[in-house]
């Protein structure tokens, strides 16, 4: 349960890092410390967590992508990576990790035409876990929605702050 809530936090902390860079073009230096906050987080699920290779495969498919886009996140991203070794990396299961890598590089993708609100949603890493709660593995699914939840709550969030 604990992971959960670190992801949630982890969601909403990158939506403010996503807001504070693209949105308002702050060059307020708290987005540096809200980024190393939620590399830590994203870092500390991917060496516990059990849904840790959901994470780890989406942040991979991010610098894949070309994703981390500006300083805020670069130090994320150096922030998820020193903080997941220092949690030590879990052993990789591999099939997991390449359904999770090309879910998230579908998520990627600028999708044209009646195709458009896949862009804006990014349903397949979303939706991508369905199956394995049907074999007994909910927590990547609870994890990804934890996350998403986070994220999404700070977008409806933003609208009211000025």
């Amino acid at each position: 349960m604990i992971y959960l809530a670190i992801a949630f936090v982890a969601g909403l902390l990158v939506k403010i890092v996503d807001w504070l860079d693209d949105e308002r073009k702050s060059r307020n230096p708290a987005r540096y410390l809200l980024a190393v906050a939620y590399g830590i987080l994203i870092g500390y699920i991917i060496g516990n967590a059990s849904f840790s290779v959901l994470f780890l495969a989406a942040v991979v498919a991010q610098v894949l992508e070309r994703k981390i886009d500006t300083t805020a996140h670069r130090i994320g991203f150096a922030a998820t990576i020193l903080a997941a070794l220092f949690f030590q990396l879990p052993a990789i299961e591999i099939y997991l990790f390449a359904y999770f890598l090309l879910l998230a590089f579908l998520d990627e993708v600028d999708y044209i035409g009646k195709l458009r609100p896949l862009t804006k949603y990014r349903p397949f890493l979303k939706l991508g876990p369905i199956p394995l709660v049907f074999l007994g593995r909910p927590e990547f699914l609870l994890g990804i929605w934890a996350f998403d939840i986070g994220y999404e709550l700070f977008g409806f969030l933003k609208k009211h702050i000025k």
